[in-house]
């Protein structure tokens, strides 16, 4: 393992010690009987709730599934690869971003053709 990789696994190490345990102390989503008392201001108000809630473990879950990946691929020495060019990815990018999967130009490529696809529509 390359030396600057190592303190990269180590914040990553300590960054999922903070999601699992800020996912273990929430308290779980509310059961669907518990929404439907009180009145339609109080029903919003928790479905409103609840889909913050879930956007917000759904977010962190998904910070953890890239956590738990570049930790792999660390330790499987192909960390700082891009996966698309494989070309390595800058040291700077992988301490900014450390679940990086691909160099910059690389994810820049891929936002923009994502942009273009939903900004190309045919209006005839």
């Amino acid at each position: 393992m390359r030396e600057e990789f190592k303190t990269i696994r180590a914040n990553l190490e300590k960054r999922r010690e903070v999601i699992l345990s800020k996912i273990s102390e929430e308290p779980p989503l509310q059961g669907s009987d518990d929404i439907t008392r009180g009145d339609s201001l109080d029903i919003a108000s928790s479905a409103r709730d609840r889909e913050i809630t879930f956007m917000l473990k759904s977010r962190e879950l998904d910070e953890l599934r890239a956590i738990e990946d570049a930790i792999e691929r660390i330790d499987r020495d192909d960390y700082g690869i891009c996966a698309s060019c494989e070309d390595p990815i800058e040291i700077k990018r992988l301490e900014a971003i450390p679940w990086a999967r691909f160099c910059r130009s690389c994810q820049e490529e891929m936002e923009n053709r994502k942009t273009a696809g939903r900004m190309h529509f045919d209006v005839s």
